[in-house]
C-alpha cells in the first residue's frame, strides 16, 4: 500500500523517523478495520489521524504534555473528530478498564517516560485486550557505551542529566522489558535508515541538537522498534 504517513503535507514530527517508523510498527502490531488503539504519545496528532482515516479504527491518543485541545480540532479539519479521542493523560495512570484496547502504540514517546517506563507498560499491558500487541518505535541506543565525547555533549546540553543518555535504551533492553510485563515478544529490531532519517530530523532542529546528531554520527543513537503480544488466555 501507499504510505499514507509519507504523504502527509506539513508533517510535524516530535523526533526522527516519526512517520517512517509509524507503516512498519502498525503492520507489525496487526492493526485493522474497526479496531480501538491506544497512542501513548500523540504528539501533532498526525499519525493518530492518519490511522482513524486509511484504518478505519478509533484512536485514543495521550498528549499529557500539551494536552489533546490542538490533535481534536486538527482531527475534526481531517473529517475523524468521532474517532479520534485526544486526552491530556499519563501512561503511568492510564484511567481505562483492563483489557480496552486491540492495540496499544508508541511511536518517538515511550523513552521520554524515563524511569517510569516499568510502571507505564505494565499500565499499557493491563489495558490491552487479550492476544493484542503492544509495540514501540522511538530513538533508540545501540548496545555499547555511550561515546564520551557525545556524552560531553549530552551533559552539556541538559544540565540535570536527562539527555539522550539518560533515555535511550537499546532494542534488546526494551524487549526484555515487554517480556517482564508478560508480552512475547514478535517483533524486535532497529532501522537501517536511522543515521538517513536522524540527519533529516537535524535540519528542523536546534544548534546544540544538530551538533549532537553529527557527532554521534550513528555511533551510538539508532532508532528501533519492538512489539509484544499479550497472552490469549489467562496463566
Amino acid at each position: 500500500m501507499t504510505n499514507p504517513f509519507l504523504q502527509l503535507e506539513n508533517r510535524e514530527a516530535w523526533g526522527p523517523g516519526s512517520f517512517e517508523m509509524a507503516l512498519p510498527l502498525i503492520e507489525a502490531v496487526g492493526i485493522k478495520s474497526g479496531m480501538r488503539v491506544l497512542e501513548v504519545g500523540g504528539g501533532s496528532g498526525q499519525i493518530a489521524i492518519a490511522l482513524a482515516k486509511h484504518w478505519d479504527v478509533t484512536v485514543f491518543t495521550l498528549e499529557p504534555w500539551r494536552g489533546g485541545n490542538e490533535i481534536q480540532a486538527r482531527a475534526a479539519v481531517a473529517g475523524v473528530w468521532d474517532r479520534v479521542i485526544a486526552l491530556g493523560m499519563r501512561a503511568q495512570n492510564l484511567r481505562f478498564a483492563d483489557e480496552t484496547f486491540d492495540a496499544v502504540i508508541s511511536i518517538g514517546s515511550f523513552e521520554m517516560i524515563g524511569e517510569e517506563r516499568p510502571n507505564a507498560l505494565e499500565q499499557m499491558v493491563r489495558v490491552a485486550k487479550r492476544g493484542a500487541r503492544v509495540g514501540v518505535a522511538e530513538p533508540m541506543c545501540l548496545p555499547v557505551p555511550i561515546p564520551s565525547d557525545l556524552r560531553e555533549l549530552d551533559r552539556a546540553r541538559f544540565s540535570d542529566g536527562r539527555g539522550i543518555e539518560y533515555h535511550f535504551r537499546s532494542v534488546d533492553w526494551t524487549a526484555e522489558l515487554f517480556e517482564r510485563a508478560g508480552l512475547a515478544v514478535v517483533e524486535r529490531r532497529n532501522f537501517p535508515e536511522a543515521i538517513k532519517w536522524w540527519r533529516e530530523y537535524s535540519e528542523r532542529v536546534s544548534e546544540a541538537e544538530r551538533a549532537l546528531i553529527h557527532a554521534d554520527g550513528g555511533r551510538w543513537a539508532t532508532l528501533g522498534m519492538v512489539v509484544g503480544e499479550k497472552p490469549s488466555s489467562a496463566t
